[in-house]
This record gives C-alpha cells, sequence and structure tokens, in this order.
C-alpha cells in the first residue's frame, strides 16, 4: 500500500463516523465548570477572610498577653507615687519615676488600651469585681472604691477593676 493510498490523519473522513455532541451539552459543561470555579474562588475569599480574622484574633491575644504582663509594674509605679511624701515630690528622682509612670500610660494608648471608669458606676460583673461590700447612702451595687484598676482592649477584657461597692442603706 502507498502513501497515497492512506487518508491524512487530519482528514475528517465520513462525519458520520464520528459522533455528534450537540452544541447544548458543550454549554452545560460550560457552566458546570463556570459554577466550580465561582465556588472555589468564593471558597478562597472566604479563607482569606477567615485567615485575616484569625490573624486579627491572634494579635490581639498577644497583645493582651504582653499588656497583662505590664500592668502589675504600672500598679507598683502608681502606688509608689501614690505613697510619696509631699516633701519628696519636687525630688528629681520621684519626677523621675513620675515621667516612667507616663510613659507606661503612652504604651498603653497606644495599644488603644483604656481603663474601666468604676467610681460612681453600677456594678457590672463583667468588667468588676467586688472585693468588699459598705452600707452607704447611695443605692446597692453602687461603686464606693476602686482597688486595682481594670482595662478594655477592642471590647475585650484585660482585665477586671477590683472594687467596693454600696450594700444599701444601713436597715438599723
Amino acid at each position: 500500500m502507498s502513501n497515497i493510498d492512506q487518508k491524512p490523519p487530519n482528514d475528517t473522513g465520513d462525519q458520520s463516523e464520528q459522533p455528534q455532541v450537540p452544541v447544548e451539552d458543550w454549554m452545560a459543561k460550560a457552566d458546570e465548570y463556570k459554577d466550580k470555579w465561582l465556588r472555589t474562588a468564593a471558597d478562597f475569599d472566604n479563607y482569606v477572610k477567615r485567615q485575616q480574622r484569625d490573624r486579627q484574633r491572634q494579635e490581639t491575644e498577644l497583645r493582651i498577653r504582653v499588656i497583662r504582663k505590664l500592668l502589675p509594674t504600672l500598679d507598683d509605679l502608681e502606688r509608689a507615687l501614690k505613697n510619696t511624701p509631699p516633701d519628696l515630690s519636687d525630688n528629681a528622682w520621684v519626677q523621675g519615676i513620675i515621667l516612667i509612670e507616663r510613659k507606661f500610660r503612652a504604651i498603653l494608648d497606644d495599644f488603644s488600651v483604656k481603663p474601666i471608669e468604676a467610681l460612681g458606676k453600677m456594678f457590672d460583673p463583667a468588667l468588676h469585681e467586688a472585693l468588699m461590700t459598705e452600707t452607704s447612702d447611695l443605692p446597692e451595687g453602687t461603686i464606693l472604691e476602686e482597688y486595682l484598676k481594670g482595662y478594655i482592649l477592642d471590647d475585650q477584657i484585660v482585665r477586671v477593676t477590683s472594687v467596693k461597692t454600696s450594700s444599701g442603706r444601713s436597715t438599723n
């Protein structure tokens, strides 16, 4: 057999030998692939958003952990300054301690850490920890004294405020 008698590979020959695929089948297949692609794109977009949320949450948790470690030092500085004898208030060493305390507060401000306001407010167990109660003319649950300042960061409690609350008027 010579090369002339053979059909070329690209020759379609008789059209009846090859199955005909209707255009509708191809369109359905294209729609199916498009739908899968759109779902995959949406899944990936959701994955990226979830990763961003998780990263933000982890960053906030890390910031809270670091701040919790720093707060006792700030508390000690505040107590030292509160108990500074009046005759030493102009002392250079005391002024240095005041500057250190201000730097700590500036760090908290940079991290958007806000103190929880407590004095005169009503007791809220989510924000406050009652250590003592005392009778007073103020309504029951009113915060009379703050023992340890509480802080909040991005609507998350870093530390609750330790307080003394009013138990209302004496029943005598």
